[in-house]
């Protein structure tokens, strides 16, 4: 997370202003467009057969409608919608409380003893990634001087 921290902090933050918000705010939901990749928990031998099924349907489904939702305020944003920046909200909402309840209900289920397989990659570099990208963007929906 450090990592994703950084890159934001040298080469994403710097460029944020009233004339750019709105683009770079489409870079970081073209990113979360991608969440749909958790639906791979299906697919037999992708993760411990004892994974509880519960727990891949709240990650499966709550990442695909947060990909869903980035990708609908994607396109309200890049054809200059009013109600984008009220969908970005909503995607926002979604993704933030997806994250909260995913993470919390895998460490009470302890999943990170289990056999991730390609699903590791997943947990260890592209939700890291996500949660300092929801991060900004919170802060250019909710920063006074990018308004």
């Amino acid at each position: 997370m450090l990592i994703f921290y950084l890159i934001v902090k040298w080469y994403v933050i710097p460029e944020i202003n009233k004339e750019t918000k709105f683009e770079i705010l489409a870079f970081l939901l073209l990113i979360n467009v991608f969440r749909y990749l958790p639906l791979s928990l299906f697919m037999p031998g992708q993760v411990a057969e004892d994974f509880p099924f519960y727990l891949k349907e709240s990650i499966a489904y709550g990442d695909f409608l947060s990909g869903f939702l980035a990708l609908i305020a994607l396109l309200l944003l890049k054809s200059k919608k009013k109600s984008a920046v009220k969908f970005t909200w909503l995607f926002s909402i979604v993704s933030i409380l997806d994250i909260c309840i995913v993470m919390t209900l895998a460490m009470i289920e302890k999943v990170y003893l289990l056999p991730l397989g390609a699903n590791y990659f997943t947990v260890s570099v592209y939700v890291p990634m996500l949660i300092v990208i929801q991060i900004v963007i919170l802060r250019i929906l909710t920063v006074k001087s990018f308004q």
